[in-house]
């Protein structure tokens, strides 16, 4: 059996007499098959840490509450309280608030 391409040129692939069935049943192994599985040695962690790197109040008797960290912040990161807020989920340790903040208060950790 010979079957045409789309394009209507004539050029094609010819099939076996079972007109295509044994790659079907190929494929259908494929994805039927189990997946493979990895030989993890037991003695590895099962989930390794990765530090983050966020903005912190790092002496918050310095932060007089300004509010020039929550303008900077592209996150929308900082709230005021009495002194600045920061919500680490938010925040992408960029550290222009503490390039910012005029008076020390805020500073870079790792969480």
């Amino acid at each position: 059996m010979r079957q045409r391409c789309r394009d209507g040129s004539g050029r094609g692939a010819t099939l076996g007499p079972a007109g295509g069935a044994g790659l079907a049943r190929g494929l259908a192994a494929a994805v039927i098959a189990p997946a493979p599985v990895a030989n993890v040695p037991a003695s590895a962690p099962a989930v390794v840490a990765r530090a983050r790197t966020v903005a912190i109040v790092a002496r918050s008797g310095s932060c007089i509450a300004c509010g020039v960290c929550v303008d900077t912040c592209p996150r929308d990161a900082i709230t005021l309280e009495e002194t600045a807020v920061i919500d680490p989920p938010l925040c992408n340790g960029c550290g222009l608030c503490v390039n910012d903040c005029s008076y020390g208060a805020l500073a870079l950790a790792e969480v």
